[in-house]
């Protein structure tokens, strides 16, 4: 399958039923209101957004993981909200396998923001740079193993033990190719971590906004479902 073939699909997937598509940005919106401090009267509601943000937000990890295994053994319509416990459970072990795979460079980085200078001074930004630099560095390679450790997760119906079974991941990262993995950073980069992250803050900051509540309902999940489906549609043809 051809890349503008994959986004083409991916596209048509992820507009194909606009009522799961906004049932998925309910559950962005209301993670989001999560790190907002909303109250009525004298209550405070920070808590119960907090706990029903943290749920929400595991089960939409889940749900997008479950559209890339889905799609990975063929399945050509979005998921149905059912199964809660298993969605659940998967966005907690892809949380999981993500803290570990990750959490050396974000260490890096936060030692090389925060910690460095009341340690050993002002003098010490030079070291504050390598530490930063070493840290995003390690973190753009970690990014593509642990891609592969994703889709082959999914292959693998979401064990955590196939996301380090190392020799069939690097025979992954071996089998996507140059193209199809520049392909896969400028997607993840571009839309998840940079639109995503910014709609997100929009979201934050003003949520009740007309952008904002848009953003969550449409612009976020869809960003979110078609990132998946790419993924999937790559892993499945990785099959073939």
């Amino acid at each position: 399958m051809k890349m503008n073939d994959i986004v083409i699909n991916s596209v048509k997937y992820a507009s194909s039923t606009w009522l799961k598509l906004v049932l998925i940005g309910l559950v962005v919106f209301i993670a989001d209101l999560s790190d907002v401090t909303i109250r009525v009267g004298s209550f405070d509601l920070s808590y119960i957004l907090l706990g029903a943000g943290f749920i929400l937000g595991i089960y939409q990890i889940g749900f997008i993981f479950r559209i890339i295994e889905e799609t990975t053994h063929g399945f050509d319509e979005m998921p149905k909200f059912d199964n809660f416990l298993n969605t659940f459970l998967h966005g907690i072990k892809e949380t999981l396998v993500t803290m570990i795979y990750f959490i050396i460079p974000i260490m890096l980085v936060i030692i090389g923001v925060y910690i460095v200078d009341d340690l050993i001074g002002s003098s010490s930004q030079e070291l504050e740079i390598v530490m930063i630099t070493f840290g995003i560095f390690l973190a753009s390679i970690t990014f593509l193993i642990y891609q592969a450790s994703i889709l082959n997760m999914a292959n693998n119906h979401g064990s955590i033990k196939s996301a380090f079974d190392f020799k069939r991941i690097f025979k992954k990262v071996k089998d996507i190719g140059f193209k199809r993995t520049g392909f896969m950073y400028l997607l993840i980069v571009v839309l998840v971590l940079i639109v995503e992250s910014t709609l997100h803050d929009t979201v934050v900051n003003n949520p009740f906004d007309l952008w904002s509540i848009i953003s969550a309902l449409v612009v976020i999940p869809f960003i979110l479902i078609f990132t998946a489906r790419v993924l999937g549609l790559i892993n499945r043809a990785l099959d073939r």
